[in-house]
């Protein structure tokens, strides 16, 4: 594992803005680390990156931040503040602050993870999702369109798409906690309004605002009875 350097890290290139020192490129190098792109890339003082770790364009590290073997990390990632992150993730696209990111996890694109998350391992985490101060267990899916805040998932969850932990009442200011057990699911456009647990495989279904605790290998549906009029829109056009 190499530690960058503050004395040699960067320089300023004709024209303005930062590259990677050369000397530092080097010692990078000699340590198994690969960066693609340095003229486009910002690596801290301090940081520690493991070999292996594969770096991509318009990367940008900074702060207390540890990062295993074996990585992809880029093009376009942002990590900041105390981040730990283990070994063999893929992570793009993405912006990550104050959290610990496992092994083997599959993040972004355009992902944002932040204040004290943990990421255990074999995560995927896909596009425009966020997690806020929560912890998610091995082996869970989040693909997409989602927010986890202050939450506690267990392993191989599967969060559906536009999921919601409505952790703040805006009356009283107050954030509760929302904590979903092993192999439960969530359906499209589901709510769940914290404080509420889904217990080990229960699920709520697509377009469901649940308040109450949904027991384990229950299934909760709140969402209206459809009714089909029928000829309505012949009658409404004329066709």
């Amino acid at each position: 594992m190499y530690v960058a350097k503050p004395a040699k890290l960067i320089r300023e290139r004709a024209g303005g803005g930062l590259e990677m020192d050369h000397k530092t490129l080097r010692k990078f190098q000699d340590k198994g680390i690969t960066i693609l792109d340095p003229r486009n890339t910002y690596i801290g003082s301090g940081i520690k990156i493991g070999k292996n770790t594969v770096i991509y364009p318009n990367t940008f590290l900074k702060g207390k931040i540890q990062i295993g073997s074996n990585n992809n990390l880029g093009p376009n990632l942002h990590l900041e503040g105390k981040v730990i992150i283990g070994s063999k993730n893929t992570i793009s696209y993405s912006h990550i602050t104050d959290s610990k990111i496992g092994n083997n996890n599959l993040i972004g694109p355009y992902a944002r993870i932040r204040d004290s998350s943990v990421i255990k391992n074999k995560v995927k985490i896909g596009n425009f999702v966020e997690i806020k101060n929560s912890e998610i267990g091995d082996g869970t899916q989040i693909a997409h369109l989602s927010y986890i805040g202050d939450a506690k998932l267990g392993q191989n969850v599967n969060i559906g798409a536009g999921t919601i932990t409505a952790n703040y009442n805006s009356l009283t200011g107050k954030k509760s906690r929302t904590i979903i057990k092993d192999y439960a699911a969530t359906g499209s456009n589901s709510v769940l309004v914290a404080p509420v647990t889904i217990g080990e495989h229960g699920m709520a279904a697509a377009g469901s605002v649940v308040t109450k605790n949904v027991p384990a290998k229950a299934l909760a549906i709140t969402r209206p009875k459809q009714v089909n009029k029928l000829h309505y829109i012949k009658k409404k056009k004329r066709i």
